[in-house]
């Protein structure tokens, strides 16, 4: 029964996702206390008046690029004592990257943006291809979906805009972790080029100080479930037997996913499933206003939408995060981590394989990866605001306070492997 009641989960979770709606699930998550803080913080939620000082969003400067013809969205926002420079980062804080979850966008990240710009760092998001504001090219383009498609594209941003000797934090929440652990290791690099040969070496993983997730995801989709190596054959097969079926159902069934998305999402729908996601926060209604709701709603209706969410669903999900660290061992055993989880998130619940691993690291005193634990669900950064205040945290006395050695010797490690 708790199979069949397991089974039944995935499956609805991921037809609620397809239709860009998250999920709305409400049974009970397995509660997980036992976590490794940074020293100087706290375990209870707080804010400093430094990073809640600005009501609405500093100045943003917004412009589409070019990644391999096809335009992509970025948003870059500086400390408010940086706006008039460029490129030339007054303290020894590291740039940011932003790096959205399935459906997502720039939008969400704006509680992120306030109390990291305000903390004073340098603020990039970007709107991966396929999804936002960015161009939505298909098979036919010859463009294929991947975690490692994305993280090329963002080594692309960070390559050409971010300058400074300060280094360089990525943070994601939910498939933008994975693609931010790509990203920082440089991982992408190696497996990119069967193919879309990549043509230089890569950027942030000389240049990286940290990473930063928020709810961790197992992959591009949830097939990386079928690997947890706590299922035993039958509920493997069975749990193949469901991917299968909905692929062959729903998400490789390009006119019921047209149907599904020009005819059956509304913007009230929509904006109902997202406050579902949102219940942890005092006042959901609030939080799900007509900007967070026009940030899912509009992208999906964009022409390129249906074969963009073809592929997410159909193809390799990519690494789980448990290969990115074996694969990446030497990398990512010293590398500061940092996650902040929602407990009740059923997206991607702390209780799965990913939330587990991390729970562990962060429990070893010698580990390099602290977590907190929130009560939110899976966007807890937008959910309950106050919970960036921890990455802030993070960065101020871990990354930011750590050694310049530490970068340079991350540096020479990436210069042995690429030869540069």
């Amino acid at each position: 029964l708790k199979t069949v009641q397991a089974m039944s989960r995935i499956a609805l979770t991921l037809l609620l996702q397809a239709l860009w709606l998250g999920t709305c699930l409400s049974f009970s998550p397995i509660p997980v206390t036992s976590r490794k803080v940074p020293s100087s913080s706290s375990s209870s939620l707080h804010a400093t008046s430094s990073t809640t000082a600005a009501a609405t969003l500093p100045n943003i400067n917004s412009q589409l690029l070019d990644f391999n013809g096809h335009k992509y969205y970025t948003e870059v926002t500086k400390p408010p004592q940086e706006k008039n420079s460029l490129f030339s980062p007054k303290s020894n804080k590291p740039d940011v990257i932003l790096i959205h979850g399935f459906g997502c966008s720039t939008v969400y990240w704006r509680e992120t943006t306030k109390y990291l710009t305000n903390a004073g760092y340098t603020v990039h998001a970007l709107d991966l291809l396929g999804q936002g504001k960015s161009a939505k090219p298909g098979r036919e383009d010859g463009v294929t979906y991947s975690i490692d498609l994305w993280a090329a594209l963002v080594d692309s941003y960070a390559s050409s805009q971010i300058r400074g000797d300060n280094g360089i934090v990525v943070m994601g929440n939910s498939l933008g972790s994975n693609v931010a652990l790509a990203a920082a290791t440089g991982d992408f690099y190696t497996l990119l080029g069967e193919t879309t040969p990549a043509t230089t070496t890569p950027y942030i993983a000389s240049k990286i100080k940290g990473v930063g997730m928020y709810n961790c995801g197992v992959g591009m989709n949830s097939r990386n479930i079928i690997r947890d190596p706590s299922w035993n054959p039958i509920q493997r097969a069975l749990l193949t037997f469901v991917f299968d079926t909905l692929d062959f159902l729903i998400f490789d069934n390009v006119p019921l996913l047209t149907y599904l998305l020009n005819d059956i999402v509304t913007k009230d729908l929509l904006k109902n499933a997202l406050i579902g996601l949102y219940q942890c926060s005092p006042n959901p209604e609030s939080r799900v206003d007509d900007e967070l709701v026009d940030a899912f709603y509009s992208p999906a209706k964009e022409a390129g939408s249906v074969q963009a969410l073809n592929q997410i669903y159909t193809n390799n999900p990519g690494k789980t995060p448990m290969e990115f660290h074996k694969d990446n061992q030497q990398l990512l055993s010293t590398l500061p981590i940092h996650l902040v989880w929602g407990d009740a998130d059923n997206v991607t619940p702390v209780t799965g394989s990913v939330g587990q691993f991390y729970t562990a690291l962060a429990n070893d005193a010698d580990s390099n990866v602290s977590l907190n634990m929130i009560h939110s669900g899976h966007i807890p950064f937008d959910e309950i605001p106050e919970c960036n205040e921890f990455m802030v945290q993070w960065l101020d006395n871990v990354v930011a306070a750590g050694s310049s050695s530490g970068s340079k010797q991350t540096s020479n490690f990436f210069q042995q492997i690429f030869g540069q």
